[in-house]
């Protein structure tokens, strides 16, 4: 023999609902709202760490992983010096990380990583066929664009 139990999700829900009033999410909204510069620092470390973690081992690695790194670059046909070119956007794309955490020369280290991951984005593009493929790198050159344009905040190297 088999029993079913029927529960009222449906009174349980509203029950939740109704406590949910417009005070207490204004609460909680203003309560966020103090913390806002150590999101936007938390952000900020986080996508520098990112980049970081991503070129760092290309760019301690040697020719054989610069070439690998260096081979997006034939999507704008550059054939010939991909271990230099690989080389270039891993040092570039540590040099954006380490000055995207530090909040030192915020704008200057955006564009260096902004580089990286637009030449990524493309090659990706190109190289893949679906959708699902191409999103990550689209989404760090769009999260990027929207980094340069809230800046650093208040805890960075260079506020005085």
């Amino acid at each position: 023999m088999c029993f079913f139990f029927v529960r009222d999700d449906n009174g349980l829900h509203r029950e939740l609902i109704s406590r949910l009033d417009s005070s207490s999410i204004a609460r909680v909204l203003k309560f966020l709202g103090k913390y806002r510069e150590a999101g936007l620092l938390l952000l900020r470390a986080s996508v520098g760490l990112i980049f970081i973690l991503i070129c760092g081992p290309v760019l301690l690695s040697g020719e054989h992983r610069w070439w690998q790194f260096g081979s997006a670059m034939r999507v704008f046909n550059f054939h010939s010096h991909l271990d230099w070119w690989g080389f270039l956007g891993a040092l570039v794309g540590c040099i954006g990380g380490i000055f995207m955490m530090l909040g030192f020369a915020f704008r200057i280290g955006i564009l260096l990583a902004f580089l990286v991951a637009l030449v990524n984005a493309i090659a990706v593009s190109r190289h893949e066929h679906g959708f699902y493929s191409t999103i990550i790198p689209i989404e760090a050159v769009i999260v990027l664009v929207c980094l340069s344009f809230i800046g650093p905040g208040k805890y960075s190297v260079d506020k005085s």
